[in-house]
C-alpha cells in the first residue's frame, strides 16, 4: 500500500498529455472524462497516503508536482481556448506559478515547507469541478463556479504567501 499514492501521481502525470491531446482536438467530452479521473486520483492519492501512512519523501515532492503540472497545462489551454474569460484562468495561473516557484525555491533552500490550507483545497476542488463541468458542456454552473473560485484563489493564494513568510522568519530567528 505504501506505493499506491506514488503510483496514482505518476498516474496523473501519465494523463495530462491525454487530456490535453482531446482538449486541444475540442473533443471536450472525452478531455473531461480523463480530467476528472486525474482529480479523482488526486482525491485518493492524498487518501491513501494518510489513512496508511505512506508519506514518503518522493511523494512529498511528486505530488504537488503532479497537482501543479495538472492545473498549470489545463489553465494554459482555457487562456487560449475561449471555452471561459480568459481573465479567469490567468488569474489563477499567476497564482499557481508564484506558489510553484516558491515552492521550488523553498525546497532548493532546504525549508521543509507549508502544507495547503483549507481554503486552498476548497479552492483547488472547486477550480477542478469547474473545469470538468466545462468540459462536460455544464457551462452554466461552471462559470458560477468559477466566479467562486477567482476569489478563493486569490484568498488562499495571499494566505500561503503571508504563512511562507512567517515562516521563513521564524525559521531564520532560530
Amino acid at each position: 500500500m505504501h506505493l499506491v499514492p506514488n503510483i496514482l501521481s505518476f498516474t496523473r502525470i501519465i494523463l495530462i498529455p491525454f487530456y490535453l491531446y482531446f482538449f486541444i482536438k475540442e473533443r471536450y467530452l472525452t478531455a473531461g472524462i480523463l480530467f476528472s479521473i486525474s482529480a479523482i486520483s488526486d482525491f485518493f492519492d492524498g487518501y491513501f497516503a494518510r489513512k496508511y501512512n505512506s508519506v514518503t519523501k518522493l511523494g512529498r515532492i511528486l505530488d504537488p508536482f503532479a497537482d501543479k503540472l495538472t492545473i498549470i497545462s489545463i489553465l494554459i489551454l482555457l487562456i487560449y481556448s475561449n471555452i471561459i474569460p480568459r481573465f479567469i484562468p490567468i488569474i489563477i495561473l499567476v497564482r499557481e506559478l508564484l506558489i510553484f516557484t516558491g515552492s521550488i525555491v523553498s525546497y532548493i533552500l532546504g525549508f521543509d515547507f507549508i502544507n495547503p490550507s483549507k481554503t486552498g483545497k476548497i479552492s483547488i476542488f472547486l477550480l477542478y469541478l469547474a473545469i470538468v463541468l466545462q468540459l462536460l458542456s455544464f457551462k452554466t454552473v461552471a462559470r458560477y463556479l468559477f466566479y467562486i473560485v477567482v476569489p478563493l484563489n486569490i484568498f488562499s493564494g495571499l494566505n500561503y504567501v503571508f504563512t511562507a513568510i512567517r515562516y521563513l522568519i521564524n525559521k531564520n530567528r532560530k
